[in-house]
């Protein structure tokens, strides 16, 4: 199928160095419809992007990963969402004794939004006797507040739970069975060719280019709930296919039908176990007023419409050029120019 009118506007937009290149992956349930790489994995060494290129996909993370492994540990009884994470850690009830793995996975908590754990530097066996320390928390489910500490948090829990570090277990319950082969942490014996190169880093001297972009999660060795994983768009549409109505998934449709539910119904932000909801303002466009999905600040994103049988993956490395580009903006456009030509065929 072709999407002229998406294709102009990402071609301009690497014309114009608002991005340096992108991938952008289309499927319905059943499968991929249009897969086209944009412009430069790393422009400075003028690498061209591939359907292939493995992009730093940040806080897709969150979802991909952290949440995904979350379900498999709700359908076999090995925990249950309205578990007190001081059930995991004692330690935590002093202070946070009322909230639970839904309120984590729902940005419901009312943790911070961040703790700079790399600049303390607290170490990732640190960070639950840090976060037991936080006594200025708001109250549970007064806010939405979109925090890496709710996701940093439930990786460990997972490693609690399971005895495994969670890359390796999500490796063999999420990316193995979804097929997702090129899907993982720390990929550090990749080619770096094959890699879309992130943000110039002072300390660095150079792009950073094969290792995670955010700071808690490369102080962590490359691996946290929130962040470190990256992924092909090909591999990030089966993901995305896993979750959609009716579709023969790992997750069970029970399983797929509680993550897209709201959590937060009392607030402006809805929010799913995972999943981002449609709510404005909405990086999915005007023209796809429902669904779920997901994004990272490294220019990646997820968003699925069951409605119009519609998963679109947009990956781009937007940080190479710097932290001035609308990414959400330039996100909308992007679905809206997709569910404008895809109503038409």
């Amino acid at each position: 199928m072709a999407y002229t009118r998406v294709e102009e506007f990402i071609e301009n937009a690497v014309k114009v160095r608002y991005i340096p290149g992108a991938v952008l992956a289309i499927a319905n349930s059943e499968e991929m419809i249009y897969c086209k790489a944009f412009g430069t994995a790393h422009s400075e060494k003028q690498i061209a992007m591939t359907e292939d290129t493995l992009f730093d996909c940040a806080s897709l993370t969150k979802v991909v990963a952290t949440a995904a492994s979350i379900f498999k540990l709700l359908e076999s009884g090995q925990l249950d969402l309205d578990d007190a994470i001081s059930y995991y850690f004692p330690e935590l009830a002093f202070f946070h004794a009322g909230v639970t793995v839904r309120h984590l996975l729902t940005h419901t908590s009312g943790f911070q939004s961040e703790i700079k754990f790399y600049r303390e530097p607290v170490s990732y066996k640190e960070v639950v006797e840090r976060i037991a320390s936080i006594s200025t928390r708001k109250p549970i489910d007064s806010a939405v507040i979109y925090s890496d500490v709710n996701y940093i948090l439930l990786g460990i829990i997972i490693e609690k739970i399971t005895n495994e570090s969670l890359d390796r277990f999500a490796n063999i319950n999420i990316f193995e069975p979804l097929k997702m082969a090129q899907t993982l942490f720390n990929p550090k014996n990749i080619v770096k060719e094959s890699v879309a190169a992130t943000e110039y880093r002072d300390y660095l001297q150079d792009y950073q280019w094969g290792e995670v972009h955010d700071e808690n999660a490369l102080h962590f060795g490359g691996v946290s709930g929130h962040a470190g994983l990256f992924s092909t768009a090909p591999d990030l549409i089966r993901f995305a296919q896993a979750f959609m109505k009716g579709k023969t998934s790992i997750f069970t449709e029970k399983t797929k039908q509680l993550s897209k539910q709201s959590f937060s119904k009392n607030h402006d932000e809805q929010r799913g176990l995972g999943w981002q909801l449609y709510s404005q303002p909405s990086f999915s466009g005007q023209y796809l007023q429902d669904g779920f999905g997901h994004t990272g600040f490294t220019g990646t994103s997820i968003w699925v419409s069951d409605e119009q049988q519609l998963a679109i993956v947009l990956l781009t490395n937007r940080v190479h050029f710097g932290r001035t580009c609308q990414i959400q903006r330039l996100r909308r456009i992007v679905h809206n120019s997709i569910a404008l030509d895809h109503v038409n065929k």
